[in-house]
């Protein structure tokens, strides 16, 4: 490993200490391929107002709207938590409904129909899907 790619990987780990939602959003975009918001917030379903809103921090996203995002990206469970943490959110253990979500993304299971499929199994009525 160069000096330089050991500077980017270093780096790029310490990204998650970034306060900034915003911030930390687009490096997860960048990330995961996504080069236009537009294209995130159209497949995550999520109107250009809603996303706006968020960008330029007008709003903070509901816990729904990050989730979206999050399945949408298809994050890890580690960046999960660090972008809930950051719209000031967490899956705790002790929350049946959190539990479902934390129980699809560490199965990798990315579609928000299944998500909404257990919720509703579970008694949970509001979807995901809006």
């Amino acid at each position: 490993m160069t000096l330089e790619e050991y500077i980017k990987y270093k780096q790029s780990r310490t990204k998650e200490k970034i306060d900034d939602f915003v911030d930390y959003l687009y490096f997860l975009m960048d990330k995961y391929g996504f080069s236009k918001s537009s294209d995130l917030y159209t497949k995550a379903n999520i109107s250009k107002q809603s996303w706006s809103a968020i960008i330029s921090k007008k709003c903070n996203p509901s816990l729904s709207t990050c989730l979206k995002i999050i399945f949408t990206l298809k994050l890890n469970n580690h960046e999960c938590k660090y972008l809930l943490k950051k719209a000031g959110y967490t899956l705790a253990s002790s929350s049946k409904y959190s539990l479902i979500i934390r129980y699809c993304i560490e199965n990798e299971i990315y579609d928000l129909a299944i998500l909404n499929e257990y919720l509703t199994k579970y008694g949970y009525t509001s979807s995901l899907i809006d």
